[in-house]
């Protein structure tokens, strides 16, 4: 689709729960940026949209949950930057440093300001390539998986907790992700993405999130 970041759609037909459907991206973080863009402006929340008006191309979803008053939960880094202090320990975290990712328990982070970008979420969907005991629940979803240079992130219809992180799991030749460690990031209305890229254009709205996982094709 653009240097450094590749697509595909996907409708998946478990046999135990119902069809759901949706997108991938594949970032390679040797050739293009991932960035953790809070919101701005009078309120802690802006839509993904709002939040990706200043980058002409990009892919771009929900990041962190929030609390009532609309703040993000858990640890949140930008660029080395603490945007959100609350780190969660039990929760799982996608952490980049240089233009290496990996998923992890909060608890394993002992530098926040040693990360480029931390955010985190629950539950983790799929852990060392096998799918843990998940509460049984039906929502659209944003997850991301990441191992070495690579991050996928993918957005979905309703779906099944575990027909989802079993279609995040399972290897290519089965028509899986092949995701070795996947992290749920926040649902439901929540959910979006905005995708503005020289040969695909793409919009699943939502509500004002506090802020966004953003890919920029190439990079400085």
């Amino acid at each position: 689709m653009a240097s450094g970041i590749s697509y595909a759609a996907f409708e998946v037909h478990p046999a135990d729960s119902d069809t759901f459907w949706g997108h991938a991206f594949r970032i390679d973080l040797g050739e293009a940026e991932l960035r953790l863009v809070p919101a701005s402006g009078q309120t802690p929340r802006q839509t993904v949209e709002q939040i990706a008006v200043p980058f002409p191309a990009v892919v771009a979803v929900n990041g962190s949950f929030f609390d009532r008053d609309g703040r993000a939960m858990g640890l949140a880094v930008s660029d080395g930057r603490v945007l959100a202090t609350g780190k969660r320990s039990s929760w799982g975290a996608l952490v980049v440093a240089g233009t290496e990712a990996r998923i992890v328990l909060g608890s394993a982070i002992s530098d926040p300001l040693a990360q480029r970008l931390v955010v985190q979420g629950l539950p983790r969907l799929v852990v060392g390539g096998s799918v843990p005991g998940l509460k049984p629940q039906l929502a659209e979803r944003t997850a991301v998986c990441a191992a070495g240079n690579r991050v996928a992130i993918v957005v979905v219809s309703k779906a099944e907790t575990t027909a989802f992180a079993r279609f995040l799991a399972d290897p290519p030749e089965k028509a899986g992700l092949g995701c070795a460690d996947a992290l749920n990031l926040d649902g439901g209305p929540s959910t979006q993405l905005v995708v503005r890229l020289p040969s695909l254009t793409l919009s699943v709205p939502g509500w004002g999130v506090p802020n966004a996982l953003v890919a920029i094709p190439g990079k400085k």
